[in-house]
């Protein structure tokens, strides 16, 4: 693997100068490539239970360790802290959820 990184989802669906909306899509057995949290974000579960297996890089991802396996619910929103640097593969059935990152916290 290479030492650029990866969006953090599909695509940029909205962007001003205070949120980046993304859309997100993990198909069945699909990887979210390494990647940088750099702000805050919200992730709106749509539909996927997973699990979703993560791995953090170079000790980013602090209490939570180096791996947990994440199983959203959908029409459940999470919240996240930025600063993470992972790796996340898609154990279960295909996966939607809206990403919002927040630009100025």
């Amino acid at each position: 693997m290479s030492d650029t990184l990866a969006p953090i989802a599909t695509e940029v669906i909205y962007e001003d100068d205070r949120v980046r909306v993304w859309n997100q899509v993990v198909p069945a057995g699909g990887r979210i490539e390494k990647h940088r949290h750099d702000h805050d974000y919200f992730l709106v579960n749509i539909s996927g239970t997973g699990p979703i297996a993560v791995d953090f890089h170079n000790g980013t991802g602090g209490s939570l360790g180096e791996k947990i396996s994440f199983v959203p619910t959908p029409g459940t929103v999470d919240q996240v802290p930025k600063g993470h640097i992972e790796t996340a593969h898609n154990e279960g059935d295909e996966y939607r959820a809206i990403l919002v990152e927040l630009k100025n916290a």
